[in-house]
């Protein structure tokens, strides 16, 4: 009978034969998209970096007219470097006033790119009409 190799040194081979993981540059925001659900509650936010070594974080705040933050989230070593995410605002909603997402992308305590979007709370087909 044929003698089986044990799976996890298959594993173990493989991966040390694979070359390293380089980054040429730190990863940076490529794209940042914030559309406010028919419900005003909510906000799709739609990132996408550009492809990354080792793993950043991800930091969303969102922020109302008056710069009182009604929402945030982190995600620490995003995997993809597209997101699709839903921020809920954890007051009521503002219709028609100025909203505030700050995107901040970083590792190991470093910044690596940050980016603000400004947009009225109003709904707005992600297809491009406006309702």
């Amino acid at each position: 009978m044929t003698e089986m190799q044990d799976p996890e040194e298959i594993w173990r081979e493989s991966l040390s034969k694979a070359p390293p993981r380089t980054e040429e540059h730190p990863p940076v925001i490529r794209r940042a998209e914030a559309w406010p659900y028919p419900d005003l509650r909510r906000i799709w936010v739609r990132l996408e970096s550009s492809p990354f070594a080792a793993f950043p974080n991800l930091e969303l705040i969102l922020t109302d007219a008056d710069e009182q933050v009604v929402s945030s989230m982190l995600i620490v070593e995003v995997r993809d470097a597209y997101q699709s995410l839903t921020l809920h605002l954890r007051q009521e909603p503002r219709p028609g006033e100025r909203y505030r997402l700050a995107i901040v992308l970083s590792r190991n305590e470093e910044v690596l790119d940050t980016q603000v979007l400004d947009f009225d709370l109003v709904f707005r087909d992600a297809k491009g009409g406006e309702q």
